[in-house]
């Protein structure tokens, strides 16, 4: 198949992460963790509207709210926030642990908010230990706890039935999928999908779904999506981004048509930000057209 990847916006982000597609407004969402800053691109004109930039320290994902505005897992909070003003208003605090941050999140097909946490890192990639929890804010505000003991918790994504759940905790090197009951949002038989190989494919991070089941996995390290046949457990295809971008953080299909995949990326390192020593396409957004398949319509938060 015969694609081409090409760069959407010149801004780069610290740590770009959470691209979620909002269909209603045709535009992109996507976070920069370390400037805790909220993103939107516009698919008609290309480009980026102001950033919202929240008061907590880092933010780990962001969706949009059904009623307006969004939903976000920052620091160690679930907020509110408007999008008019950028006000942010707290809706509960799950956890206390100062060693840990929300990093990834999406909703479920109910509307439930998922969120996990990572242990706190003074070196990407290297938080302190099962620190991580995944969290679900459910539509009615509650809070429950589905994981815990996680490294680096990071990408989701559910079949189209809504009967499985994919899941990648960084560090185990795999996807792992859940039976997922729809009704209440349980998840049981843990099985693992896929291994990585750590020095030929990166570390796992981001991931989602085509309308076929497959898995498209963004790879820490070597700036290369995976597709992952999920009945086969098998890794089908790579796409290179970019050879200095290598921090693919995460991807989601969007466009008019679900079939162009949107690529966030972050900084080769912290040198680049203190120093100023930018390598090449690191941190920027990035689109792959031409890949012959389509995604499905992200789910908005329903509380």
């Amino acid at each position: 198949m015969t694609h081409n990847v090409d760069i959407v916006s010149e801004y780069s982000s610290v740590l770009g992460e959470g691209p979620h597609w909002d269909d209603i407004k045709q535009r992109l969402l996507f976070v920069d963790i370390t400037r805790s800053a909220i993103h939107r691109w516009d698919y008609a004109t290309g480009k980026l509207q102001e950033a919202i930039v929240l008061e907590e320290p880092t933010i780990g994902a962001v969706v949009p709210r059904e009623k307006g505005g969004f939903i976000a897992a920052a620091a160690n909070k679930f907020l509110s926030v408007d999008e008019g003003t950028g006000k942010a208003e707290t809706i509960c605090q799950p956890t206390d642990n100062v060693k840990s941050r929300f990093n990834d999140g999406k909703c479920d097909p109910r509307g439930r908010f998922w969120a996990g946490t990572m242990g706190l890192e003074d070196i990407p990639a290297h938080p302190i230990p099962k620190q991580g929890e995944m969290y679900v804010l459910d539509t009615d505000l509650s809070v429950s706890t589905k994981m815990t003991n996680l490294d680096i918790s990071n990408g989701l994504a559910w079949t189209k039935d809504a009967t499985k759940m994919f899941y990648i905790d960084s560090l185990t090197y795999q996807v792992t999928s859940y039976n997922y009951d729809i009704s209440d949002g349980s998840i049981a038989n843990k099985q693992k999908v896929v291994d990585f190989i750590l020095a030929e494919d990166g570390t796992p991070d981001g991931q989602c779904i085509d309308c076929d089941g497959n898995l498209w996995v963004a790879m820490f390290s070597t700036g290369i999506i995976i597709k992952i046949d999920t009945t086969r457990g098998e890794k089908v295809e790579r796409i290179k981004i970019s050879d200095t971008a290598l921090k693919t953080t995460s991807c989601c299909f969007g466009g008019p048509n679900f079939d162009e995949l949107f690529v966030t990326s972050a900084l080769n390192g912290d040198y680049e930000l203190n120093k100023g020593q930018k390598v090449g396409d690191s941190g920027r957004l990035f689109r792959v057209r031409g890949l012959g398949v389509n995604g499905s319509p992200a789910v908005a938060f329903k509380g």
